[in-house]
Formats: structure tokens, C-alpha cells, sequence
């Protein structure tokens, strides 16, 4: 044959690894996408009410008020925060880009593991199957401990999966457990993954002991460095770490019945069925036994939502990355298939519109509702609300999940008075649906369970509205008769709101005089049917902000 007929025929295997080349590109430019996405959503997107409580821990440390050591040990790594800005806000949005960091670990880490079992282009469809799952791009870099667990997990189970075990690997593998753990006790949800990789390992009993003595170490190393941790502080009495390790476990596992979060569940199968497709696939096309057998132990941490109580939506990118290892089997094997394309039309579509939503859900209501707290108080006071939102101020009162507001309500006992009497609160934010209830019981038509009735009664009696959900220590008072007598939910100064002249205690004032008062019964009087109000005394005047009441945690993801 002549040369220049060689010539003529075109390389099909140059044109198909070109292609391939290019898909490959494109798939790695999706993932950037999402990444570039989560980003912008660091900075812009509404804030879950518990980064603003996981905040609130990092300031009571520096501050000294840290009392309770279980699950609290990050607070050591972002003592840093406090410098980033005055503002909470400013502080979250950096602390999601560290967050990014070990979601960015994740991914790698999963790579890594599918690169190892399949090939490089099915790893990378592996990880974009994760990075598109359902709640991934939305709360894969939220402030909370899941993102960070995550990482240290994958990071030590890729080594383990991957490595020969040496001495720094072991060390690596004890030293990332150890602090996932200490971040959150959710980790051992995560035994099933560790316990697959030991298998999959274990025709070289050498790494298996290795393994097996990273483990160890990394009982070790959290028991001594948890150990540290709680000398730092001082324990409040009922916060112990056994205490609220049974309480944790029995009510998250299996206290709320079958599958207690399907909400949430049914949500992540529909954005994530281009990778469960593929995942499927993959199970069923390994003809290895042992492989399928690790498999299923990596999807046993996701399947703990059949019973786990808080399967929020920040769970799933946190539980789902070991299964989505068995994509990368599932691609290599239908690659070219129509199934194949299918699924990645829908890894796609799912990353585009949970990256809409989730940038549709905005901070500008938080924000200035933060600033307008920062405005009237330059200088940190004792606080009432939900979950800690000032997080530099000192809050009082019990932490308003769902779970709290059950055992709150469970235990029957009021608690306001007390605290309000104790602590001496000026500042109350409504910024859960059972305090806005509490404040605005006209307007509140909730089906759900409130506070206690003596509690809302006495924060009704004990703060005035300021703007939006801030409300400051004080009273509204009607004269009927001209006449009235009233009781201040604790001293101190408070300016007079009047349309006309009274007399409070026997002294006459006008609207805007100061008083300093006690706790001591005081008589107001002056016209009959007038409206007198009785405001903690701010130096920064009125608010010039219009800010909503109730919508502060809003939007699509909403737990």
C-alpha cells in the first residue's frame, strides 16, 4: 500500500481520544462552575440559622464564656475570625471559603478513590456527580462542622484506599480521624467507609494492620486532645460530654421513627438521579464480590436517613461521597450509552438550578439587621433569641432548634422569667417563628408548638418593638383613668414615648426625657386613654431602616 493511501483513511482513535480529551475538559470546567458559584453564594447567600449558632461558639471561647466542650473543638481553628470584621456576616462569608477548602478535599479525595478503581475520565464524572447532588453546591461550604468532618474523612480513607501505609500515611490517616471526630460525633457514621476500605485491602494484611494501628492512634490522639480542650473551659453543669452524647444519640437515631427527614430525602433522589443512575450502574456491573460489598458499605452512611433524625440538607453533602465512588464503575461501564448521556444531562440540569435557587436566597435582610444591632449597641450587651446571630454578644436562653424547642416544651417549666431577671437582657431578637409568635400573637397564625404561655406573656410584657426583629427592654402602657401603674422587667435607663406630657414616680416628663429606674412598682399618670411607652434608652436614636419581621431564614433550602 502506498503511503498516501495511509494517509487517506482518517485516525478514528486520535479523533475519539480528542474527544474524549474535550469531554473531560468540559466536565472539569462544570465542576470550576460550581465552585465559582459557591464562591459568590459565600458571600451573598441567607445564612442557616446554625453557622450563626456555630459562630457564636467561636466568640464565647475568646470571650471566656465556651461551657460546654462536646463537638466544640473547632472553635480553636477560627479564633481567627474575629479579625476578619466587626460584622457576623463578613465573618461567615470567610469562614464558607474555608469551608470550601475541605469541600475542595472532598472532591479530591474521591477522585483520588475512583481514579483508583475505574479510570481518570470516570473519576471525573464521579466528582461531578457529587458536586451536582442534591444540596452539595447550597451546603457543601456552609459554616457548620459537616464540611469539614467530610474532608478529614475522604482524606483519610483515600489514603487508606490508596497508599501503601507508610509511617506518614499512617500518621495522616490517625491524625484526620482524630479531628473529624472531635469536629463532630457524626463521624462514626462513617465506620461502615473505614471498614470497606479495610476490606478492599485486605489481601495485604500489612496495610490492614497499619490501618488498623491509625485507628488506634486516632482514639488516642482525639481522647488526649478532647482532654486539652475541655481544661480550657469551664463546664456548665448538665453540658458534660456523656450527658450530651446519650441525649444526641437518643434523639437523633432512631427516636423520630422511619425515615423522620423525607422531605429532605425526596429532595436529594430528584437532584441527584443522574448519579444514583450511575452509582447503580456500577454496583451492578463490578463482577468483583468484595467490591460490591464495599459498595454497600459506602452507602450505608446516606442510608442512615431511614432513621437519622437530623438528614437536614446539610447532612447529604456530607454523608453521600463515599457512594459516589461507585459512579466512577457505573461510567466506565455505560460510557457511550444513551443511558449514559442521560445521566449527564441530569447531573448538569440539577447543578444549574440548585445554583439559581441558591443564589436566590440573599443576605441583604440579615445583614441589616445586624448592622442595625451593632448601630444602637456600639458595645456588646446580653441578648434573647434563637441561635446566637450577634454572635460577639453574650446570649442567653436555650438553643431554638426543633429539638430544643421539644425538650423545652417537653420539660413543661418556664424559663424567661428567671433568665430575664438573672441576666438583664436589653435586647431581644424575634427571629424564629415561636418568638415572633410570642411578640405578635395577633398576627401570628403558626401550627406549630409555641412557647410556653407564661413565657410569652412575660417577654410580651418586658420589650417594645424597635425595628424589623429587634426588639428593646421596655413597655407599652394605655392610661385608663388617666392613671396607671406598672413594674420595669429590670433597672435601668429608659426614655419616655408620649404624645403628651405625664408623670412617671411623680415627676413630669415629656417625650424623649430619660429616666433611670428600678424594679420598684411605679405610677404613671396623665391623660385619660394616652399611650405611654417606656424604651431601653439607646444614644443612637430611632432606626432609619425599614426591616421585615419574620422571612430573616428564608428561601427554597429553608430547614
Amino acid at each position: 500500500m502506498r503511503p498516501d493511501a495511509i494517509l487517506a483513511y482518517p485516525d478514528h482513535s486520535a479523533v475519539r481520544i480528542q474527544a474524549d480529551d474535550i469531554a473531560r475538559s468540559a466536565i472539569r470546567l462544570t465542576v470550576f462552575c460550581a465552585f465559582a458559584a459557591m464562591f459568590v453564594m459565600a458571600w451573598t447567600r441567607n445564612i442557616n440559622w446554625d453557622e450563626f449558632y456555630f459562630l457564636s461558639h467561636v466568640h464565647a471561647n475568646l470571650d471566656g464564656r465556651l461551657d460546654r466542650p462536646l463537638q466544640t473543638v473547632f472553635v480553636h481553628g477560627f479564633r481567627w475570625l474575629s479579625w476578619v470584621s466587626d460584622h457576623e456576616i463578613d465573618q461567615i462569608a470567610v469562614a464558607r471559603i474555608a469551608m470550601m477548602v475541605f469541600f475542595a478535599g472532598t472532591c479530591c479525595a474521591l477522585h483520588r478513590i475512583a481514579a483508583t478503581l475505574a479510570d481518570e475520565a470516570s473519576a471525573d464524572i464521579a466528582t461531578l456527580a457529587f458536586v451536582t447532588s442534591g444540596f452539595a453546591i447550597a451546603h457543601g461550604a456552609s459554616f457548620r462542622a459537616d464540611p469539614m468532618a467530610a474532608g478529614l474523612l475522604m482524606g483519610a480513607v483515600a489514603l487508606m484506599m490508596t497508599t501503601r501505609m507508610g509511617l506518614v500515611q499512617v500518621l495522616a490517616v490517625a491524625i484526620l480521624s482524630a479531628l473529624a471526630l472531635l469536629v463532630t460525633v457524626k463521624s462514626a457514621l462513617y465506620l461502615p467507609v473505614f471498614i470497606g476500605a479495610l476490606l478492599w485491602r485486605w489481601d495485604d494484611r500489612g496495610v490492614v494492620l497499619r490501618c488498623l494501628i491509625a485507628g488506634l492512634l486516632a482514639l488516642v490522639i482525639a481522647g488526649l486532645l478532647f482532654m486539652w480542650h475541655a481544661s480550657t473551659i469551664n463546664v456548665a453543669q448538665g453540658a458534660d460530654a456523656g450527658g450530651n452524647l446519650s441525649e444526641a444519640a437518643r434523639v437523633t437515631l432512631g427516636g423520630s421513627g422511619f425515615l423522620p427527614r423525607w422531605p429532605e430525602v425526596s429532595l436529594w433522589l430528584m437532584f441527584s438521579a443522574g448519579g444514583l443512575m450511575l452509582a447503580g450502574a456500577g454496583l451492578y456491573a463490578t463482577e468483583n464480590k468484595r467490591l460490591r460489598v464495599v459498595f454497600i458499605l459506602f452507602a450505608l452512611p446516606l442510608l442512615s436517613v431511614v432513621i437519622y433524625r437530623n438528614a437536614f440538607p446539610y447532612f447529604f453533602p456530607f454523608a453521600v461521597p463515599p457512594l459516589m465512588v461507585a459512579v466512577a464503575l457505573g461510567a466506565q461501564y455505560l460510557r457511550g450509552t444513551l443511558l449514559f448521556k442521560l445521566a449527564l444531562v441530569l447531573m448538569l440540569a440539577s447543578g444549574v438550578i440548585q445554583s439559581q435557587r441558591a443564589l436566590s436566597e440573599g443576605n441583604a435582610t440579615q445583614r441589616a439587621t445586624i448592622a442595625e444591632v451593632h448601630r444602637i449597641f456600639p458595645e456588646p450587651v446580653s441578648y434573647i433569641d434563637q441561635n446566637g446571630m450577634i454572635s460577639s454578644f453574650e446570649r442567653h436562653g436555650f438553643f431554638m432548634s426543633t429539638w430544643g424547642i421539644a425538650t423545652y416544651r417537653a420539660g413543661g417549666k418556664p424559663v424567661f422569667a428567671d433568665l430575664i431577671l438573672r441576666n438583664q437582657p436589653p435586647l431581644l431578637l424575634a427571629n424564629r417563628a415561636e418568638l415572633h409568635a410570642a411578640m405578635r400573637p395577633e398576627t401570628s397564625n403558626h401550627q406549630f408548638l409555641g412557647l410556653l404561655p407564661e413565657d410569652a406573656a412575660i417577654l410580651r410584657k418586658s420589650y417594645v418593638h424597635h425595628a424589623g426583629v429587634i426588639w428593646l427592654a421596655g413597655q407599652d402602657i394605655m392610661l385608663t383613668d388617666g392613671v396607671a401603674t406598672t413594674q420595669m422587667p429590670f433597672a435601668g435607663h429608659f426614655r419616655i414615648e408620649s404624645a403628651s406630657p405625664v408623670s412617671v414616680a411623680g415627676r413630669k416628663v415629656s417625650s424623649g426625657d430619660v429616666l433611670a429606674l428600678d424594679r420598684d412598682t411605679i405610677e404613671i399618670k396623665g391623660p385619660d386613654g394616652a399611650k405611654v411607652r417606656l424604651i431601653w434608652n439607646i444614644e443612637a436614636g430611632l432606626s432609619q431602616t425599614q426591616l421585615p419581621e419574620t422571612g430573616l431564614y428564608a428561601g427554597f433550602w429553608r430547614l
